[in-house]
């Protein structure tokens, strides 16, 4: 009986073992949307409000703002921020502040980083892991990260590109850092319009025509945000449609914080398409525009956001919550063999 306690005891440490560093390479977050497939991009957001993203430490260009953006990251003449796009968009959706304008791709040190290590390979893994028109949630490399969980672990300089886009609408895409939405905390918008020539054509090669007023993108446009303090939480948001008048707003921060109670928003990192990238400073967020998630592919809108290495390390390391119930319930077995073991040892 001593032996088989202890065999029991030792192979639940093994599993526990197991568990415990699987957890630190998980890289298969599934999205668990549900189907429909109402449209209603003409009704107004309902967005529910988050009362948890508060204290964050955005610095914000507005009188309100903090002291700890420092800078004009919207100089034209300042080769280090990039190069001023001669096409901005004039959408103004729900009158929304634009936190700056679009820099050109390539330009700038940010933007010849990004080119020059990451977009062509994330242009190819979103044509062949995105594909249009089809149900993409089955995908755990799309689904790696949760955008909800997005909080900084460091001080960051923040740029958010454009990847890509395959919409009939002409959506606006902005960030919130104390709230969820754009009926709580400080809204801003980044792309008034997420709309471009490449619309979902990574094989062109960047043979794209030429930006213009009604799509004035192009793969690694990019925006300087500004700089955030460690622990600011980030919620991004699409207004769909929102640069011809939609106004539905679909968030980062969950299927709780969306008007049709459904997630909208995947999230996965250059580690999946691109190895090695253990430091790579990019989290991917994709988009679904369509009320009930449509035909959920999930590539409306893809763009990048440059959080830092340290913050993409934490969200690859945090462990989801079904692996956390399964490494409790190991955990549970080791216990119980153990005491097992202890009632059944004979007293000397």
């Amino acid at each position: 009986m001593k032996a088989n306690a202890f065999r029991l005891t030792s192979l639940a440490a093994i599993v526990l073992s197991a568990s415990l560093a699987g957890a630190f390479a998980d890289d298969s977050k599934s999205s668990d949307d549900k189907s429909g497939d109402k449209q209603s991009q003409s009704a107004s957001s309902d967005d529910k409000s988050s009362s948890d993203k508060s204290g964050s430490d955005k610095q914000s260009s507005d009188s309100s703002s903090g002291d700890n953006k420092s800078g004009d990251n919207q100089s034209s003449d300042d080769s280090n921020n990039g190069k001023v796009s001669a096409i901005q968009s004039k959408a103004d959706p729900l009158g929304l502040p634009i936190v700056g304008k679009v820099m050109e791709s390539g330009s700038g040190t940010a933007g010849a980083q990004f080119n020059k290590t990451t977009l062509s390979q994330a242009l190819g893994f979103v044509q062949k892991n995105l594909p249009e028109g089809q149900n993409n949630t089955g995908n755990e490399k799309v689904f790696s990260i949760d955008p909800a969980k997005l909080k900084l672990a460091e001080k960051v300089n923040l740029q958010a590109f454009f990847v890509s886009q395959s919409a009939g609408f002409s959506s606006t895409l902005g960030f919130n850092t104390t709230g969820v939405g754009v009926k709580s905390g400080n809204p801003e918008l980044i792309f008034p319009n997420v709309s471009s020539p490449e619309d979902f054509n990574p094989n062109a090669a960047n043979n794209y025509g030429p930006r213009t007023a009604s799509q004035p993108l192009l793969p690694g446009d990019f925006v300087n945000i500004g700089t955030f303090a460690k622990g600011t939480p980030l919620d991004f948001f699409l207004i769909a449609n929102g640069a011809n008048g939609g106004n539905t707003v679909f968030n980062s921060g969950g299927a709780f914080a969306n008007p049709d109670g459904m997630a909208h928003t995947g999230g996965f990192t250059a580690a999946v398409f691109a190895v090695p990238q253990l430091n790579s400073p990019y989290l991917f967020i994709e988009f679904k525009d369509w009320w009930g998630g449509g035909d959920k592919d999930f590539n409306d809108a893809v763009i990048a956001i440059n959080v830092g290495a340290k913050t993409i390390n934490s969200l690859l390391a945090a462990p989801e919550p079904a692996m956390c119930l399964t490494l409790g319930g190991f955990l549970a077995l080791a216990i119980w063999a153990k005491r097992r073991m202890d009632r059944t040892v004979p007293q000397a």
